[in-house]
């Protein structure tokens, strides 16, 4: 999508200024070519109704944002196999579901490339094709991928440790990388032959991830112009929090879990490490300058959830640094989306400390009458309807729990319905189109 360059000095201007400059371009959706002028129509209505939500006020509708996971394969009649390998299905399933249901944003294109993760030869993954069924669910395979004892490493150099250490564990492709000495005398390294075999077939995985990129962004264009905006940005900023950068990839959650009572210091010296990186990206992106797409940021919030630690531990280790990258990003005219990956019912009075009209929570799990009490009239919520209902309900029952949620949560606007994370393949689409129904009238 094209983008804009703002004339005037951005660093001016307040975040709530900046904010509403994005959403304004959003609408505006400079250079798109839509394919007709009901199209555009169409783009202004979904668009208006995501922003009013945003911005807390009632009367465009309620939003129909959900993650459609692995159900678009099914629909359209494909393994998750086909979702890996074949892009142009991957497509398909994508533009078919998007047409065919009507949500508030596209469902875009954007599996992952399973003929890439084998060039990489990833440990960190088993998927359709892969030694798992041709439709079975890909999986994450979570381990210590960083020792307790190296976290001295990691914080001296962390560019050195993720090279030589971090991703020949991960990625079998990487292993001849442990014998790089990352110094200017050293130059030599490169011309190991396994060295150079290594880095060959790092080119080659990322020469296969930008082709399919291309034919992705290609098909994400053409919806837009059919009048489907993008939900999110697209190569925005980053964001997610600190704590599950470790936690996820290099200690996990056993790992981690005893790092909090073992070696908190060293815990939260490699945080502060990742935050002030992070704060840096966000501070320096090349996106700050630009207008024209989506100014949503989403991240799931995987670790911070009621059972995975203590509120103390939480407001020690968790939030502190969220709550860092969440306002660089809301300085810059951001709207962070923070996914709650598990109920967040113990954490609503921790995180109410936001600027008002700033973020989207997105609660799954989390009792829907607690969040909006927390947050209602301060922040967009997205409530969920619960995937067993989705799956194994009627559409009457699909259709009467989803107004509740409406009455509950978007009766004074600044609300969303969504699905509860992912959506799985045994999702019943008349189901779906009951959400839809229900927020629609």
């Amino acid at each position: 999508m094209a983008t804009q360059t703002l004339e005037t000095a951005w660093e001016e201007l307040t975040p709530e200024q900046k904010r509403e400059k994005r959403l304004a371009a959003w609408l505006a959706a400079p250079g798109v070519k839509f394919a007709s002028p009901e199209a555009e129509a169409a783009y202004k209505v979904r668009v208006t109704r995501l922003i009013d939500a945003i911005r807390l006020r009632e009367g465009s509708g309620v939003p129909v944002t959900p993650f459609l996971g692995e159900f678009p394969a099914a629909y359209c009649g494909y393994t998750q196999k086909d979702m890996m390998y074949d892009v142009d299905k991957s497509i398909d399933a994508a533009t078919r579901c998007t047409l065919e249901f009507d949500f508030d944003a596209k469902t875009p294109a954007a599996a992952p490339q399973g003929r890439v993760w084998e060039i990489l030869e990833n440990k960190q993954r088993k998927w359709p094709g892969d030694g798992l069924p041709d439709n079975g669910s890909s999986q994450f395979i979570e381990g210590e991928y960083m020792k307790a004892e190296e976290y001295d490493a990691f914080i001296q150099d962390e560019t050195d440790f993720r090279w030589r250490a971090y991703l020949p564990r991960i990625w079998g492709a990487a292993a001849p990388l442990t014998k790089l000495q990352l110094s200017a005398a050293n130059i030599n390294q490169f011309g190991l032959p396994e060295v150079e075999a290594a880095l060959n077939k790092l080119i080659q995985a990322g020469k296969e991830a930008r082709k399919w990129e291309g034919k992705v962004a290609a098909a994400n264009r053409k919806l837009t112009e059919l009048g489907y905006p993008d939900l999110r940005a697209i190569g925005g900023p980053p964001g997610g929090a600190p704590f599950d950068n470790i936690g996820d990839n290099l200690r996990g959650q056993r790992g981690i879990a005893l790092d909090m009572y073992k070696r908190p210091e060293k815990l939260l010296e490699a945080i502060n490490l990742i935050t002030t990186k992070r704060l840096q990206r966000i501070r320096q992106s090349k996106e700050n300058l630009k207008l024209g797409g989506s100014p949503i940021i989403g991240f799931a919030l995987h670790k911070g959830a009621d059972g995975f630690m203590s509120d103390k531990q939480f407001r020690t280790f968790y939030w502190p640094s969220l709550r860092q990258v969440i306002l660089a990003l809301v300085e810059d005219g951001y709207v962070p989306e923070l996914r709650t990956q598990g109920s967040y019912n113990s954490r609503l009075e921790a995180v109410r400390d936001l600027p008002k009209a700033s973020v989207i929570w997105h609660f799954y799990l989390t009792d829907i009458e607690m969040g909006h009490e927390a947050m209602g009239g301060n922040q967009c919520i997205v409530g969920s309807v619960p995937q067993s209902l989705l799956q194994c309900g009627t559409p009457a029952e699909v259709e009467s729990y989803s107004r509740r949620l409406i009455n509950i949560a978007g009766k004074d606007g600044g609300f969303m319905l969504s699905s509860p994370g992912a959506l799985g393949k045994d999702a019943n689409a008349e189901n779906i189109r009951a959400m839809i129904r229900a927020a629609r009238k």
